[in-house]
């Protein structure tokens, strides 16, 4: 192992920050190199690869760099974020060890040996492809993740599930209490059926990637794998193993009544309602009530009345938390809510955006 590497320390960080993937304790223990990054020469560039049990990404950065090296992911990242963003640095790596040095400063790091690095995925036959806006893709893993489950077990819940629906890409996201779906139109297809569910943790990464990425990428599949090419980076990783449900045979129907509020003036409520919340009640609940005279909200003594346009008459009753979660994923100047009685779904849409939905279980108003 050798390799010689001049660059700026700031464009490193950025590079090392977007390669970084999760890598559970006790793998990373078991298997060092699991938390290794790999640093490769390639042309005028300097290719940044991580690969964990899940996943790999590759990456790139501006720099003069000769052969090939691998150190500990963690360890140089946390290193460069504390240099200046514009000192450039010379990483310098034999069999012995890498010294990172800048100015009079010198910082040593032990090497990993190449050959006992994972090998970076492969889709290998692809069954599915399309080419998004990076900012349309980015919203396809963002908009719909408040509603992943926070339960480890419930693993059909953990992440977000891709799937074609007619002349739409749609994204899907449920904890079997609540589920948010966001579509955009699909020239191609990418998921005939319901098994593509990218895991909760690396639609993090994946947000991560395309926050500032411009132009187009492709999401492509293959039976258990998903990828996702950009400009600058390439990431591959397994599939959750299961189909994800029907969620929208169980949302359908009619919801008659309904009521259009201002955005912002029920967020501002929900916000004073969080702020007087008891702290020792567990289940705080907001009761919604609607008809001729507007919204009125109801949280343990707590009363508020909005003005609002209501069709029908209604109550119902949602967490307060989920409230805040569904009200936050809408973007528009105004949102609606709608259900049948008080012990169906709600359904939640903004009326300026056709791509989202939101569906929440409601709780008893009594």
């Amino acid at each position: 192992m050798a390799g010689l590497i001049k660059t700026l320390s700031g464009s490193l960080a950025a590079a090392l920050g977007l390669a970084a993937l999760p890598v559970r304790e006790r793998e990373s223990q078991r298997t060092p190199a699991l938390g290794a990054v790999r640093l490769t020469a390639n042309g005028d560039c300097l290719s940044v690869a991580a690969t964990s049990i899940d996943g790999s990404i590759r990456t790139g950065v501006e720099a003069s760099a000769e052969g090939e090296m691998a150190v500990p992911l963690e360890r140089l990242s946390s290193l460069v974020r504390h240099l200046p963003a514009d000192a450039e640095i010379t990483i310098a790596a034999d069999d012995k060890g890498a010294t990172i040095s800048l100015g009079r400063s010198r910082f040593r790091l032990p090497v990993i040996p190449l050959v006992d690095l994972p090998q970076m995925f492969g889709l290998g036959e692809i069954t599915g492809a399309i080419e998004l806006e990076a900012k349309i893709a980015r919203d396809l893993f963002a908009r719909p993740a408040f509603a992943i489950t926070q339960e480890e077990a419930r693993y059909v819940f953990r992440g977000i599930c891709l799937y074609n629906a007619a002349t739409n890409l749609v994204a899907g996201a449920s904890d079997g209490v609540r589920a948010c779906f966001v579509c955009t139109p699909a020239a191609t297809s990418l998921s005939v059926d319901r098994s593509l569910i990218v895991h909760c943790d690396v639609a993090k990464i994946i947000v991560r990637l395309l926050t500032n990425a411009t132009g187009k990428v492709v999401l492509r599949r293959s039976d258990r794998l998903f990828g996702l090419d950009g400009a600058n980076f390439a990431l591959a990783t397994k599939l959750i193993d299961a189909t994800f449900p029907d969620c929208e045979r169980a949302t359908a129907g009619e919801r008659p009544n309904s009521v259009l509020v201002d955005r912002t003036t029920l967020s501002e409520s929900l916000a004073r309602f969080k702020a007087v919340a008891d702290p020792l009640v567990k289940t705080q609940r907001v009761i919604l009530r609607w008809g001729a005279d507007g919204l009125r909200l109801n949280s343990h003594d707590n009363v508020e009345d909005l003005t609002a346009e209501a069709v029908g008459d209604a109550v119902t009753a949602i967490q307060l938390p989920h409230l805040l979660d569904l009200v936050g994923s809408v973007r528009g100047d105004s949102i609606r809510l709608a259900t049948k009685d008080a012990d169906s779904i709600i359904a939640v849409t903004d009326p300026d955006d056709a791509s989202f939905a939101a569906f929440q279980s409601s709780l008893r108003v009594g």
